[in-house]
């Protein structure tokens, strides 16, 4: 045992070493007295050993001569069992507790002072954005993330082990606060009931956390998965954690031991974990020397735990997640994943996008300080997974990271004098990053707190576009398309409807009278495999005898392609023009085929005054199914795995109704594929990618074709032209163009109508 008490000990003091290093350099003496430093570590170094060396040297002798039989042997005074654990409460236990209490009110309120400087001063120094309304939706969200870990669960062993130690921890704060009550209710002998079950609540909470913690060690130490990067407060919280719990139980065992002769019968039902201790606590036959241990004993517990209190808040630990992560949530935009915030002012600004730091919001730079580095987000990233330079990590981490140099610290000691304005893209940012993001939204999609790296690089996309007119040369052209011809294509705006010449649709100029707009959008308008779609499409609508009609000639771009490009200005241009179309001809209802289309006209148009209902071609086929005016009758055997859209997956949650379809169809099979879902793995066409080379890494379509080659299917099924398009890409570079196809769902449903 003593053994045991002089490891502890170890620890105990080189937790106290490094936290004490790892703060000092966190609150801004790293700069200005880096010199001395190394000096001032090693004093303290050969104070703790001294220390330590003084402690075996006086103490634990005196321990060994009683062992020996060479010391005077004190009366033991037999009490009842629970009158003498009433006693140590009392005069040890409770004092001891008080204080630390106290301290924690001292904390609290440097907690206060120094979340003013080292949190709130950072983020005031971004620009002002809402996030204070809808109070009981945020609320609610902030409850089922927090305490019911709703975003964790996607990964079940991360899941699991975060769970434990968050409910463990839960458990003893109740318990131990609960049990500190008990000298107002009056101490019995025995305890009230209620106490035996708050000791134990936090026995059960610290076992609970040991099984959390022992599984992300395993996970960080052992497995070490490539997302995680571990720095020295990783591994000092865990042998902290671990030894104020270890030195809990054992002060806890020893006060059962020295309640002399055997435990009561039920100890195992109130203290599971320290009555298996017992057994292993050294007693020595000197009252005062056991009372002096006790003390020993309990002051090596609570002085840690008082100084971890310290330490989270006052150093830049990880540790900070615990509020930080809970304010992210809580302060989470409520507007809709895909849509993208407008520029404020936008006609009479006169900067546009993100250039340096401070222009971001305070909520954007919150999201920097929030993050955890748990790398769920770069392992779900396409860019990063085919080895593009975007790794969504990284660029929260590194301007987090410039977000600290330029906020100063909390001993204004290296604060930075007035400079120009210090440029992301190019010096925190490579330029390379930014062009590789595909806008899928899988960051967002998997971080457990909400923290979302693409819009980021969307605000510093238009700094590059709008303010510095820098872009990949590939992008002169579409931008000059777009905003002369109104499509990416450059192609007159009088081809857009010529798909529809030999149906008999009719456009809204001939019948304004209709119930739908039918809004096919630029790649069903000109691109000759995408056409096919269209024409499926319609002649589904027509069979069903659903009232439609089309704008034709006088249709133009959503305006996605630019805007999540980074211009804004082009955008705002085709959105103002669209408009005015939709409300010369009092349109009320769209149906969309592009999920493009479909999330910009329904979540980013409403910014602008637009005020419609839409509805993706999917949504409205799977509503004419259940209607039973789709009558599908297909009966040739079809293996087929369908590939979600980002723009109608992650961004609008609409997975089920294309499913549903698919199924309905007689004689398919459908497979799904690993990465499907929230976790879909993007096709590489969106933010603007399809107008892009793709110069770096592997090639994103071939990517996916090889994940659903992974289930040799005859069909693979989309509902987007832009991931039909780079699905066949995909297929041809593999040469299995002629073995496998790539249809859209309305393909697939009108086929099954005819046959």
């Amino acid at each position: 045992m003593i053994v045991i008490e002089v490891l502890i000990l170890i620890g105990v003091v080189y937790c106290l070493f490094l936290a004490t290093r790892l703060t000092i350099l966190d609150i801004g003496f790293r700069q200005k007295y880096e010199r001395y430093l190394k000096w001032i570590f090693r004093i303290f170094g050969i104070f703790l050993l001294a220390f330590f060396v003084a402690h075996l040297t006086l103490f634990y002798p005196k321990i060994s001569s009683f062992l020996l039989g060479h010391g005077s042997f004190g009366e033991r005074t037999y009490l009842p069992f629970w009158e003498r654990q009433n006693i140590y409460l009392l005069n040890l236990l409770y004092p001891i507790s008080i204080g630390f209490f106290v301290i924690l009110i001292g904390l609290s309120g440097l907690f206060i002072y120094t979340f003013r400087k080292q949190h709130l001063r950072l983020w005031r120094l971004g620009k002002e954005e809402n996030c204070s309304d809808r109070i009981p939706e945020r609320l609610t969200t902030l409850f089922k993330v927090v305490f019911g870990h709703a975003r964790f669960w996607r990964e079940g062993y991360p899941g699991t082990m975060h769970f434990l130690i968050f409910w463990g921890t839960l458990f003893i704060l109740l318990g131990k606060g609960i049990r500190l009550l008990s000298p107002l209710t009056g101490v019995t002998a025995p305890p009230q009931t209620i106490y035996l079950y708050a000791s134990f609540l936090s026995e059960i909470g610290g076992g609970i956390i040991l099984l959390g913690a022992l599984m992300a060690v395993v996970r960080r130490f052992i497995l070490k998965p490539q997302r995680l990067d571990s720095k020295p407060d990783d591994h000092l919280k865990y042998l902290w954690g671990f030894l104020i719990l270890l030195t809990g139980y054992l002060i806890k065992g020893y006060r059962l031991a020295l309640g002399g002769g055997s435990l009561p019968p039920d100890s195992f039902l109130w203290a599971p974990i320290s009555s298996l201790l017992t057994p292993f606590i050294l007693i020595l036959p000197s009252e005062p020397l056991n009372e002096l241990l006790l003390w020993h004993r309990v002051l090596i517990h609570a002085i840690p735990a008082t100084i971890l209190f310290a330490y989270i808040v006052v150093s830049r630990s990880s540790l900070e997640h615990i509020y930080l992560s809970a304010l992210n949530v809580f302060y989470r935009s409520l507007n809709p994943k895909g849509a993208i915030k407008p520029i404020p002012n936008f006609e009479e600004a006169e900067a546009y996008g993100v250039t340096e730091i401070r222009e971001f919001t305070w909520k954007q730079l919150l999201d920097l300080e929030a993050c955890t580095r748990c790398g769920r987000c770069q392992d779900n990233c396409p860019a990063h997974l085919s080895e593009k330079p975007l790794n969504p990590k990284k660029v929260i981490q590194d301007l987090r990271t410039h977000l600290l140099t330029q906020g100063g610290t909390l001993i204004p000691v290296d604060r930075p004098q007035e400079s120009e304005p210090f440029p992301l893209v190019g010096e925190i940012v490579p330029e390379d990053t930014i062009w590789s993001c595909t806008a899928c939204l899988n960051c967002y999609e998997q971080c457990p707190v909400f923290i979302s790296c693409f819009d980021k690089i969307i605000d510093m996309r238009r700094s590059k576009v709008l303010m510095e007119s820098q872009f990949p040369n590939e992008l002169k052209e579409v931008f000059r398309a777009m905003e002369r011809k109104s499509n990416p294509w450059g192609v007159e705006k009088s081809q857009r409807a010529d798909w529809s010449q030999t149906l008999g649709v009719k456009t809204l100029a001939e019948n304004p009278e209709v119930e739908w707009l039918y809004f096919p959008g630029c790649f069903k308008g000109f691109d000759d495999r995408n056409k096919k779609v269209a024409v499926a499409m319609v002649k589904i609508l027509q069979r069903t005898g659903v009232s439609f009609g089309i704008l034709g000639p006088e249709e133009g771009c959503c305006g996605d392609p630019a805007r999540r490009i980074g211009n804004e200005y082009l955008f705002f241009m085709l959105v103002e023009k669209n408009l005015e179309t939709f409300e010369r001809y009092k349109v009320k209802k769209i149906m969309t085929t592009c999920p493009h289309c479909y999330n910009t006209l329904k979540n980013e148009y409403p910014q602008f005054g637009g005020k419609f209902e839409v509805v993706h071609q999917t949504e409205f086929l799977k509503h004419l199914l259940d209607q039973k005016r789709l009558v599908l009758s297909q009966a040739t055997p079809l293996t087929l795995t369908y590939h979600d859209s980002c723009y109608l997956g992650r961004y609008n949650h609409i997975y089920e109704p294309q499913r549903q379809l698919l199924k309905a169809i007689p004689g398919v099979i459908l497979k799904e594929m690993e990465r499907s879902y929230a976790r879909s793995f993007c096709c590489g066409g969106g933010g603007g990618r399809m107008w892009m080379e793709e110069h770096l890494g592997k090639r994103i379509n071939e990517m996916r074709v090889d994940q659903a080659l992974a289930l040799k299917p005859n069909v693979i099924a989309t509902a987007c032209p832009y991931c039909l398009t780079m699905l066949e890409d995909g297929l041809k570079a593999r040469g299995k163009e002629d073995s496998v196809r790539v249809y859209d769902i309305a393909e697939l449903l009108e086929k099954a109508m005819r046959d």
